[in-house]
């Protein structure tokens, strides 16, 4: 299927429930990670969201929205929200926070989705990643406060995005 802009922005924009709750996958590669199944809720679209987090260095975080289309093999990263993992002269971006979004053009030349970068972010710890995060991706309110709750409980909590519950 080609891919338009337009699906992805849709795909990450549905309201999801969570279908497997946040689990411990364990260690691999110096960062422990969480894995969890997520559902479009009107059931037309199936994803799996991840949260990993460098042992070693705090401030290294990567939290993903991938796609898992149903019609063909494969998944598709559509979202990775990350946190500073150092300078690189190649690579900028990598000295603040910063997002990863999928675009149409990289995923239909099959390129490495996450191509496009926005360093302009409301969050600089994991914690306040995740809030936006499951915002951004629009967890539906109840799934949010159950398992990804606050770290101090402020449930009113807005990174300036639409309330979409």
């Amino acid at each position: 299927m080609p891919y338009t802009d337009k699906i992805i922005d849709e795909l990450i924009n549905c309201p999801k429930k969570v279908i497997d709750s946040p689990k411990d996958s364990g260690v691999g590669r110096g960062s422990s990670k969480v894995k969890f199944s997520l559902e479009s809720t009107d059931g037309s679209s199936s994803f799996s969201g991840f949260i990993s987090k460098n042992i070693s260095f705090q401030e290294n975080f990567s939290i993903g929205l991938v796609y898992c289309p149903r019609d063909e093999k494969g998944t598709i990263v559509l979202l990775r929200v990350n946190g500073p993992h150092g300078l690189n002269e190649n690579i900028p971006h990598h000295e603040g926070p910063h997002v990863h979004i999928s675009t149409a053009e990289r995923i239909n030349a099959g390129l490495k989705p996450e191509g496009k970068i926005e360093t302009n972010v409301p969050y600089a710890t994991i914690e306040d990643a995740i809030q936006y995060f499951i915002k951004r991706i629009n967890i539906i309110a109840i799934d949010r406060q159950k398992y990804f709750p606050p770290v101090n409980n402020q449930i009113g909590f807005n990174f300036e995005l639409e309330e979409n519950a």
